[in-house]
């Protein structure tokens, strides 16, 4: 096996060495043109030519329910979210598209779904109360659910607030057709509402919250 051999003036060396076995073709590896910068990796563009990349593993975008959103089915995904327009807040890398209660994951990787839903009853009692957060590969075709939350409502009270979080992670191997959502579950219709309000400006409640993070590559 041939190798490049590149000795240190204190005689010991440093080599590169051919692949162990035969290549199926002869292939070329182009150095970049820089050294690159502290803490960047090594990357290949798919056609032998080297360069270097700053790795961001780790993204987030924090979303919220602006006005309050009644509960009008028992299976109802979740809609009305909006990106946070709290002061001091900025998104890490680059945020899930969201359209009509449903987020497409912007690349692969291991991706942590935090919520703090707050829902709210007036009348009913006795009532279960939960949500699913639900993960689907085949772009919305079939949704599973990965985590959730809830519990049952309090007899003999009206206007009582139930604040459930949850959390769970998720893989994602294709972009493309990976979708995410909230889903209510168990619930009878109109029967209450899931708390909405401001981020920058509600002095009465918590938002209704809901952070998309990327914690690892695949």
């Amino acid at each position: 096996m041939s190798k490049i051999k590149l000795p240190h003036a204190s005689g010991n060396s440093m080599s590169i060495a051919a692949p162990a076995t035969n290549p199926a073709s002869d292939l070329t590896l182009t150095l970049p043109t820089t050294i690159g910068s502290a803490d960047q990796q090594m990357k290949v563009d798919g056609s032998g030519n080297l360069g270097w990349a700053t790795p961001h593993p780790y993204e987030f975008s924090l979303w919220y329910i602006g006005s309050e959103v009644d509960v009008a089915s028992a299976t109802q995904v979740l809609e009305g979210w909006a990106e946070s327009n709290a002061q001091g807040y900025e998104r890490l890398g680059t945020a899930p598209s969201y359209s009509s209660g449903v987020w497409t994951l912007p690349s692969t990787g291991y991706w942590r779904v935090t919520s703090n839903i707050i829902y709210f009853h007036t009348t009913s009692e006795g009532d279960t109360w939960c949500y699913a957060l639900q993960h689907s590969t085949d772009s919305g075709s079939n949704w599973n659910a990965f985590s959730g939350s809830g519990g049952r409502l309090d007899s003999g009270s009206n206007a009582k607030k139930y604040s459930t979080p949850a959390f769970g992670v998720f893989k994602v191997t294709n972009a493309s057709n990976s979708r995410f959502r909230v889903q209510l579950q168990g619930v009878s219709a109109s029967v209450g509402k899931v708390h909405g309000g401001s981020m920058v400006n509600d002095n009465t409640d918590t938002a209704t919250i809901l952070m998309i993070e990327k914690v690892a590559n695949i």
